[in-house]
């Protein structure tokens, strides 16, 4: 898979695949009943809720689920996870999907991104050039450290990756065959849909998804 020549496909379905609601993510905004109806208006096929340190539960999930498929909607359940090192530093953020489970225990990322595979998942670096606004980290993911991970994907577009930004992850998917992928990381109702991923082939469940995007059949476009 060749980073650089994905725009040769026909890529059409949409999908947000970083939302956070104000249920699970004390930081977010958005309400979950306005889920649905903003995400088909901002023309997605799909979105993935990816809370901060868990997953939703499956019966909550599954009503959800049920709501969105009555608006041709695809809902994916992921997890945005933290990895820290053996002194508590962080290692950034990934947006985790496939595992059956909410990700609780502090790992390094080298250890979350084991835990993910052995569990069957699939492990994208969140927002890796996301620059920091303090502390001892200059970014808020994970920067290089995407060089030396398992990953399967990289978050190219993102509202907080300028130019700048985004010509490290092209770099870095180029150099470790690795496709890009688009979130808004919405926090706030109207932001889903800013940045989106869109696959080359139809995605009609979690199973279609986790295909494509191991396969790196997709590309990220900024929207917003």
């Amino acid at each position: 898979m060749d980073p650089q020549s994905l725009t040769a496909a026909p890529f059409t379905t949409a999908f947000d695949l970083h939302v956070h609601t104000r249920l699970y993510s004390g930081c977010s905004f958005i309400q979950v009943d306005d889920i649905v109806g903003q995400a088909v208006a901002a023309g997605l096929a799909g979105l993935a809720l990816t809370e901060h340190g868990m997953r939703w539960p499956d019966a909550q999930f599954g009503e959800l689920r049920r709501q969105a498929e009555a608006g041709g909607l695809v809902l994916i359940n992921g997890q945005e996870i933290q990895a820290r090192d053996s002194r508590g530093r962080s290692e950034g953020e990934y947006l985790i999907f496939g595992l059956q489970r909410s990700v609780t225990e502090t790992l390094s990322a080298s250890d979350l991104l084991k835990t993910v595979h052995d569990e069957g998942g699939v492990a994208v670096a969140a927002h890796p050039y996301k620059l920091s606004r303090g502390g001892r980290s200059h970014y808020y993911g994970a920067g290089d450290l995407i060089y030396r991970l398992d990953l399967d994907g990289i978050e190219l577009c993102h509202p907080d990756h300028d130019e700048t930004a985004m010509k490290k992850v092209r770099k870095a998917m180029v150099e470790r065959n690795l496709p890009g992928t688009g979130g808004s990381d919405a926090h706030k109702i109207l932001n889903i849909g800013f940045c989106v991923t869109l696959f080359e082939n139809p995605v009609r469940n979690e199973e279609d998804f986790l295909r494509e995007l191991r396969a790196g059949r997709l590309r990220a476009e900024r929207r917003g």
